[in-house]
């Protein structure tokens, strides 16, 4: 992925690491691709924590400030990238897994697994039947075009500082591959904290 859509937004690039599962399961199937990370500028949510379903998720001290300034005010950092991405695609979202849990502020970003758009239900049950897991993997933040909208897609990961990859997601990313998704469609948004 051009990483040139995050210059304008004070990201800092960390280079291309391995996107790679930790702790493992099963065997794996190929040695790790190697995919963008980078770094925005958040500056952590200071204000009053909720910790319910409804209200933030249970995000906790996840949250953020919006880079823009703009709603939402409480923030996270995959909102902020769909956000961002909304100025390169027509479509951008958090693909919750919570659900039809939104919180009210959120709901714009989001969409739940049952929302997906038919390319991306085609996507994720052919990368399904490729690997161990029936849920999970799919990566936080997808972008898409109307046009052709896989090959225009653009998926981001969102991960905290000390958070590591998991098994399915590593098996997403090797099966997307397989199914014609290129590395280069793929990145991954590190929060500082």
């Amino acid at each position: 992925m051009n990483l040139k859509w995050t210059s304008g937004y004070g990201a800092e690039w960390l280079g291309q690491k391995p996107f790679a599962a930790v702790n493992r399961k099963h065997r794996r199937r190929a040695i790790p691709r190697k995919v963008e990370h980078f770094q925005l500028p958040f500056r952590q949510w200071d204000g009053r924590i909720k910790r319910s379903m409804k209200d933030d998720l249970r995000k906790g001290r996840g949250q953020v400030y919006p880079l823009d300034e703009r709603k939402p005010i409480r923030s996270w950092n995959e909102i902020e990238v769909a956000k961002i991405l909304r100025h390169f695609r027509k479509h951008a979202f958090w693909v919750s897994a919570f659900s039809s849990v939104k919180p009210e502020i959120w709901r714009p970003w989001m969409l739940s697994i049952s929302e997906l758009p038919n390319w991306l239900k085609n996507l994720d049950s052919a990368i399904r039947e490729r690997i161990n897991s029936p849920a999970g993997g799919l990566p936080d933040v997808v972008a898409w075009n109307d046009d052709h909208p896989s090959h225009s897609a653009m998926f981001v990961e969102c991960k905290g500082f000390k958070e590591d990859f998991k098994e399915a997601q590593e098996d997403w990313l090797w099966a997307a591959l397989c199914e014609g998704i290129k590395v280069s469609q793929f990145a991954v948004s590190v929060r500082a904290f």
